[in-house]
């Protein structure tokens, strides 16, 4: 789940950073994300009794529009001292904006709503790795 999600937040933020800065997204960038992502998504699950399922959360895309995970990615960002660029913060967040934006349109369009986090907060449980 956390490697679907990386590829397409990825892809759009490498797209992004070179149309608005013209530069590439750096490999050290890409790597701290990731490394970041497999230490804090999809950590906690919840049984959905609704739906009669188990859900995994947080997402990559929520810990992004928490800056969780790009607090994280700084700490495996080259050295201690270096500071974790923050228009890769700001491109990160755009893209994840957009396809948030995007799946509210269609879960609209399907009557299917979205889930209250910190509901299920409360009532989760830590995935064993």
């Amino acid at each position: 789940m956390i490697a679907e999600e990386m590829d397409w937040i990825i892809k759009g933020t490498k797209e992004f950073v070179w149309e608005h800065l013209e530069e590439d997204f750096e490999e050290e960038a890409i790597e701290a994300l990731h490394k970041a992502a497999s230490e804090l998504a999809y950590r906690k699950k919840y049984y959905d009794v609704c739906r009669d399922e188990i859900i995994y959360f947080p997402s990559v895309s929520r810990l992004i529009l928490r800056a969780d995970l790009t607090e994280e990615a700084e700490r495996h960002y080259y050295d201690e001292q270096d500071e974790w660029p923050l228009e890769y913060t700001k491109a990160l967040k755009t893209v994840v904006r957009k396809e948030s934006a995007a799946q509210k349109d269609a879960a609209a369009t399907d009557d299917e709503g979205g889930e209250d986090e910190e509901y299920m907060e409360k009532l989760a449980t830590y995935v064993d790795l």
